[in-house]
């Protein structure tokens, strides 16, 4: 049996916190949320760019270079194109839709599930 996964979680919104650790939990692995930008030894990170992108930006581009192999993914509404090309500038491995956020995190697990996700800044 794989070990369970954790990623992190760097956001303000409660409810993307609660989506996240329940799908998290249901496969037995964990959320760790994140407190100012002391992101946990994880699996992975999600990075809300839907408020305070400027300073979330900088984060992506601190733990890429701390941690180059890390699973880095920033989330933000599907229409902002320009926040997902910085995203991906400053080192996140892919940038999703808000509501792509669970699913993207139980494939990390090892659960493939269908979304309407897109790792492109153009979709």
């Amino acid at each position: 049996m794989p070990k369970p996964r954790t990623v992190a979680l760097v956001s303000d919104d409660l409810m993307f916190a609660s989506q996240l650790q329940i799908a998290m939990q249901r496969v037995g692995g964990a959320c760790a949320l994140v407190v100012g930008d002391a992101v946990p030894d994880v699996d992975a990170v999600f990075v809300d760019l839907n408020t305070r992108a400027d300073e979330r930006l900088d984060l992506i581009a601190r733990l890429r270079e701390q941690r180059p192999h890390l699973s880095i993914a920033g989330f933000c509404h599907h229409g902002e194109r320009q926040l997902r090309r910085r995203a991906l500038a400053a080192g996140a491995t892919r940038v999703i839709n808000n509501g792509a956020l669970q699913a993207v995190a139980l494939r990390l697990v090892g659960i493939n599930v269908s979304s309407d996700m897109s790792d492109s800044p153009d979709s």
